[in-house]
């Protein structure tokens, strides 16, 4: 393989992974004035080539509004999103109701399918005259003899080197992250032995709803991505989700039949392949090395449950923005991966993200915990949240606060 010298070898950012937090970075940064530099396999031709993600929608909180809007993309954002004004939540005959009405922005999650929201991002990089991107992979970390951060890059089918300088790495090349690996740095997983299955279908049932159900160990969600179309999220035991997308999409109707009811199923109507994705909770010993950050699910992975995942990881982002402003504003020249920006970086996430993952494992544990007592328990709990509009208002509140 030869070494292929180019002009632009020095980047204030390198930005490894194409997925939309490394997107939503690459944006975010650029606009900033700083000369960002995005490696990944494919990029701009993801949603062609990957139609599992196609499946895939996202709930993201009012808290990450403001990244959309800094990237200049909130009215576009606005446009493919769709409003949850309700959110009703059930286990056997306990129902608990959340309303817009309770949040101060309207409403509690903006809906959005993974293809949409890629498409807005990799349109927002086309007008960005700092951002630069490589169809490649990093296969190797190192240093300079000044102390920037070097990385190899291979390109083109692995037949190309490309060496390339940046003041700052961010991984952002997801929760298999093949740099988090180069670079050594340990992780722990808890596997929740469980599989999400995904699926797009047509509906009937009243719009701008999300609706969830807690059946033992099974979390099934309906989120609502247009006024007839509503996408499905079934997190349930590894062997029985296996069964299930062996068996396809009649063995789905009777399966969710069985806990939605008659009424739900005779609404809706499948109009997607069903796909599915293994469930377990990651973490990281440390989230920031010298002149190199991790963000998004290289950094730390959840329980779909409440729909946090992808919301951590942008808030991973526009915490390191306002650290990258708050360093601009000191009388001295500004390093994008300086000590002082990453230290305050992870002092403000680490702990926060671990607290996340750690409520989030112990909901999906409670909500899993078989026996009378335990589910009279949240019956009960359930019946007198939805007699209160002081604890309902408190839920919505600290629900678009948690980041």
């Amino acid at each position: 393989m030869g070494v292929i010298k180019f002009e632009n070898d020095s980047f204030d950012i390198v930005i490894t992974g194409g997925g939309v937090p490394a997107l939503a970075g690459a944006v975010i940064f650029s606009k900033l004035g700083l000369k960002v530099l995005l490696v990944a396999r494919g990029f701009g031709k993801s949603v062609k080539k990957d139609t599992a993600r196609k499946n895939i929608s996202y709930a993201i909180s009012p808290s990450n509004i403001k990244l959309f809007e800094r990237c200049g993309l909130k009215e576009e954002f606005f446009k493919i999103s769709e409003d949850v004004s309700e959110m009703h939540l059930f286990e056997d005959d306990s129902c608990l109701k959340l309303s817009s009405d309770l949040s101060p922005h309207g409403y509690l999650a903006k809906i959005v399918y993974h293809d949409n929201l890629y498409r807005l991002l990799v349109g927002a990089t086309q007008s960005l005259k700092t951002f630069h991107s490589i169809d490649g992979s990093i296969d190797d970390i190192g240093y300079t003899a000044n102390g920037q951060c070097r990385v190899r890059v291979l390109t083109g089918g692995k037949k190309s080197i490309r060496k390339i300088q940046a003041n700052l790495l961010v991984v952002a090349d997801g929760a298999s992250s093949v740099s988090r690996h180069i670079l050594k740095i340990p992780w722990g997983i808890k596997n929740y032995c469980q599989k999400a299955v995904l699926a797009n279908f047509s509906s009937a049932l009243q719009p701008n709803i999300a609706r969830q159900w807690f059946s033992g160990d099974e979390v099934i969600a309906l989120l609502p991505t247009s006024k007839n179309s509503v996408s499905m999220v079934w997190s349930q035991n590894q062997l029985r989700a296996e069964r299930l997308m062996r068996e396809g999409k009649s063995r789905l109707r009777a399966e969710l039949s069985r806990i939605l009811g008659t009424s739900i199923m005779a609404q809706i109507e499948i109009n997607s392949e069903m796909v599915s994705t293994p469930l377990s909770m990651m973490t990281v010993d440390k989230l920031v090395s010298r002149r190199i950050v991790l963000l998004g699910d290289s950094a730390h992975t959840v329980h779909p449950l409440a729909g946090l995942g992808l919301n951590i990881g942008l808030f991973d982002i526009l915490t390191l923005v306002n650290e990258f402003e708050k360093e601009m504003q000191v009388d001295r020249p500004f390093d994008v991966g300086s000590s002082a920006i990453l230290g305050s970086y992870m002092r403000a996430r680490l702990l926060k993200t671990r607290a996340i993952q750690s409520m989030i494992d112990t909901i999906k544990v409670g909500f899993s915990t078989g026996g009378y007592a335990a589910k009279f328990l949240r019956t009960k709990g359930m019946s007198i949240l939805q007699q209160s509009d002081f604890f309902k208002r408190y839920i919505v509140k600290f629900a678009s606060s948690i980041l």
